[in-house]
């Protein structure tokens, strides 16, 4: 039997990279809703933000040595960087900054982390290209439902697969926002999707240690997207209908059976307006959890000493990382036991709860180990519509339970604009100086008027 025959032909979503080509292709700014354009404005804020002051993280520092240690110095600016990069390290520093303090936004129905693939690759081909900010904001919206749609389409079985949606899925929100700034005709683009999906990866595997890898996962999706495009800008050519084929990205990452459709708009809503904006440092999935607990806590005045056992019971994804230790800055980011650990002792979430000092602190580790976490089949269910978590605190004066269908920074709880315009100073003021940061906000929030992008990129580096 033929190897052709041997297969059936996969078509979860008949013709959906067209379909997706066609979407980058005819999107144009003066037909975006306003409320598009101003959640695309809030992202690429929020975004940068993350970029500036996750430039600093230790993974980011050691993926820029590495560069250094083989590279010359480029010409495009890094948000939060001094030393300039070329084209494609910008865009992997740029997403490995983004990624890597766990501040970055998300979209909760494709479990995937839009912004930190998107925008550093975005940024980067706008300022060497002296794109205005209107071009940008195109980019950076079809990148976004570039992401989503896919990622949507996928979850949760690309997830359960044991790969990383954000790594997987993201190098297509990244092409698509190339290909755009590039004006790439329908053959190339296609060809650049073609290209993309062949360096589309990243194992979920660090949830069980190692969370650096996650980090870079980021920024290699944005590079492989941007250098994609590239490619298919020379004419080199990728597989068609890449999404959809036989031995394509759907067959590869999911099950065809277990897949949606890859809805884009104006067939489905844009999805750009439901990602969600973190205010915690700390993995999505686990803050359902942390702000019940808080909320349990302060109502009925406990101490977190007083807490004999904490049971959550949650969907499966989110319990996965109840085993996650805390050895690392990265893993305990992403630790069930420790970001409830530091909920009971601190009641809230901040940067410096992950320093080596308070990670060993034996206090922590004791009221970690009062943690018990549960999937069950009528909380599970409600993911991926909602992130449910449902606490119980046992105490000697009694038991207390809430629950919590989402997270603050949702849609359904939203961070208002001055609220993430205060994250923003708070992340980029330590970098840039407080007047800079102030006067980078003020521009972000009046994208659509920038005719230079190259100068508003510039203006989030580090100061030599």
């Amino acid at each position: 039997m033929a190897h052709a025959e041997a297969f059936k032909t996969l078509h979860p979503q008949a013709a959906a990279t067209a379909a997706l080509v066609e979407f980058v292709g005819d999107l144009r700014h003066a037909d975006l809703p306003d409320e598009v354009r101003h959640y695309a404005r809030r992202h690429v804020l929020d975004t940068v933000g993350v970029m500036i002051a996750g430039a600093a993280g230790e993974v980011a520092n050691r993926a820029e040595a590495v560069l250094a240690a083989v590279r010359l110095p480029g010409h495009v600016p890094v948000p939060g960087r001094a030393r300039r990069a070329d084209l494609m390290d910008a865009a992997f520093l740029g997403g490995t900054a983004a990624h890597g303090i766990e501040l970055d936004d998300g979209f909760t129905q494709g479990s995937v982390h839009p912004g930190c693939v998107v925008i550093p690759a975005a940024l980067a081909l706008a300022c060497a290209r002296r794109s205005n900010g209107r071009a940008l904001m195109e980019a950076v919206v079809t990148g976004y439902e570039a992401v989503i749609a896919i990622g949507r389409a996928c979850h949760p079985d690309l997830r359960q697969r044991g790969f990383h949606p954000t790594a997987a899925v993201g190098v297509f929100g990244a092409a698509a926002a190339a290909g755009k700034l590039a004006a790439l005709s329908p053959e190339r683009l296609a060809h650049a999707f073609g290209i993309a999906a062949s360096s589309a990866g990243g194992l979920f595997a660090f949830v069980n240690g190692g969370g650096d890898i996650k980090r870079l996962h980021a920024g290699h999706a944005a590079r492989e997207g941007l250098q994609a495009v590239l490619l298919a800008e020379q004419g080199v050519e990728g597989p068609p209908g890449v999404i959809e084929a036989r031995d394509g990205f759907i067959q590869a990452f999911a099950r065809a059976e277990k897949t949606r459709a890859v809805a884009l708009p104006p067939g489905a809503p844009f999805g750009i307006t439901d990602c969600y904006i973190k205010p915690n440092p700390c993995c999505r999935h686990i803050q359902p959890a942390v702000e019940a607990l808080i909320g349990i806590l302060e109502e009925e005045d406990i101490a977190g000493e007083e807490v004999e056992r904490v049971e959550v019971a949650t969907y499966r994804i989110a319990a996965e990382h109840a085993a996650t230790g805390w050895d690392d800055f990265a893993s305990a980011q992403l630790s069930f036991p420790y970001l409830i650990a530091l909920a009971l002792k601190f009641r809230g979430i901040k940067f410096e709860h992950f320093a080596d000092a308070v990670r060993r602190d034996p206090a922590l580790g004791a009221m970690a180990r009062k943690l018990t976490v549960t999937a069950p089949p009528e909380v599970d269910r409600l993911y991926p519509q909602l992130r449910p978590a449902r606490v119980t605190v046992a105490t000697a004066r009694g038991s207390y339970t809430r629950q919590v269908e989402e997270a603050r920074g949702s849609r359904l709880l939203p961070l208002g604009d001055a609220a993430l315009t205060a994250k923003f100073l708070g992340l980029a003021g330590p970098v840039l100086g407080p007047a800079r940061a102030k006067d980078l906000a003020e521009r972000l929030w009046s994208l659509d008027a920038i005719d230079d992008v190259a100068s508003l990129v510039e203006s989030m580096a580090k100061p030599a």
